[in-house]
């Protein structure tokens, strides 16, 4: 078959964008013909997500609007806007395609044949707003995003998603029917062979900004004096005020550490080295992290909510989800004195992650993309 993914605004290099490539590169091992859209594109951000990837072609830009680039700065209208104008030119390109499928926004488009849904975007500004207190223009801005994607949304469009808990929400937002789990590979193969002396040390791997609740990990540490923690992550421009409030919660802490934009063989050097995993109080949509951090054999303790909970780390062990700092530390204290169960839960972390390596995120692509073709998938 020929599959266009169309990513309407390429600005950034995260998760969707990775999600991006690694569907690319499925559906091509699957033997389907795929193009890449965008009606936007950052060189740079492409270059520094396509690092090391010398086989895949840049997307084919469809014009932006000139409506959306008047909103530059405003990124959730700017990428809705240009999604609405997208219509038109996709529906051109609609007759050399059996299936198009949009990758970014979140928001199921009446454009498209599916929608990989990452969390419904409605659904993350209402978690925003709860958890922060916002100026009155913040509160504005969020009610204009969030009229414009319920209007844009067409709710009997197949989506997928990276978690049944993703899932719920987007059956309750959205009201679709047909929902598919494909959870985002994790290079598990590589991951797998990581082993040594692990220590009494905590890893955290996470970008620095407020949304993470990054700030409460130098709380755990007090807490348990006994262990070495690390909090591992890349930082953005507005990092600033975060990496502050973690210096002071740090102050007189010696055994809290903080590296930011690290290489990877550094993460992977923690992870060799490090017994548990602990991530910050935010419940991900999924959690490559976590998922990542499975799979080189450390113990997930984990926020007791969201994808990372819910597919992950509580199969390895009801135990491992805590809903405050303190019940945190009292659960990483548990586990550092019980070496027989912390081997027995990383060989089960391990046995869990392998759900999520990349062949059975193609297996899984394939079945889906199979349904959503019908009689088209069998030409």
């Amino acid at each position: 078959m020929r599959v266009a993914l169309i990513h309407a605004v390429f600005f950034s290099a995260g998760g969707a964008e990775r999600l991006l490539l690694e569907m690319r590169r499925a559906l091509k091992d699957l033997g389907h013909d795929v193009d890449l859209y965008t009606a936007y594109f950052d060189k740079r951000a492409w270059d520094v997500i396509t690092n090391g990837m010398s086989d895949v072609p840049e997307p084919i830009i469809l014009r932006e609007p000139m409506i959306s680039k008047i909103f530059r700065k405003a990124q959730l209208l700017r990428m809705l806007l240009a999604a609405w104008r997208l219509e038109e030119p996709v529906e051109r390109l609609r007759p050399h395609y059996d299936l198009v499928i949009e990758t970014q926004i979140s928001v199921p488009f009446r454009w498209a044949d599916a929608t990989y849904v990452h969390f419904p975007l409605v659904d993350s500004l209402k978690l925003l707003e709860h958890q922060h207190r916002l100026r009155l223009y913040e509160r504005a801005y969020n009610s204009l995003v969030i009229w414009m994607a319920r209007a844009l949304a067409d709710y009997t469009k197949p989506v997928m998603t990276n978690s049944t808990w993703s899932a719920k929400y987007i059956r309750e937002t959205y009201g679709s029917k047909r929902v598919y789990v494909v959870h985002p590979p994790v290079n598990v193969e590589e991951l797998s062979s990581i082993g040594g002396d692990r220590g009494r040390i905590v890893l955290t791997v996470s970008r620095i900004d407020w949304g993470k609740n990054v700030t409460e990990i130098p709380e755990v540490a007090k807490l348990v004096p006994e262990a070495e923690f690390y909090l591992v992550g890349s930082t953005r421009l507005d990092s600033g005020p975060v990496l502050e409030v973690l210096k002071e919660r740090a102050e007189g802490l010696n055994n809290f550490h903080l590296e930011t934009d690290v290489p990877r063989r550094r993460i992977l050097e923690l992870m060799s080295q490090a017994s548990i995993y602990l991530h910050p109080p935010f419940a991900e949509h999924f959690g490559v992290a976590i998922a990542e951090a499975a799979a080189a054999g450390l113990v997930p303790v984990v926020y007791r909510d969201g994808g990372g909970w819910t597919d992950i780390a509580s199969r390895v062990d009801q135990g491992l989800g805590y809903t405050s700092v303190e019940e945190a530390a009292s659960i990483i204290r548990s586990l550092l004195n019980d070496p027989g169960r912390l081997k027995e839960l990383s060989a089960k972390a391990r046995e869990v992650a392998k759900g999520f390596s990349y062949e059975r995120f193609k297996e899984r692509l394939d079945e889906v993309i199979k349904e959503l073709a019908g009689p088209k998938a069998k030409s």
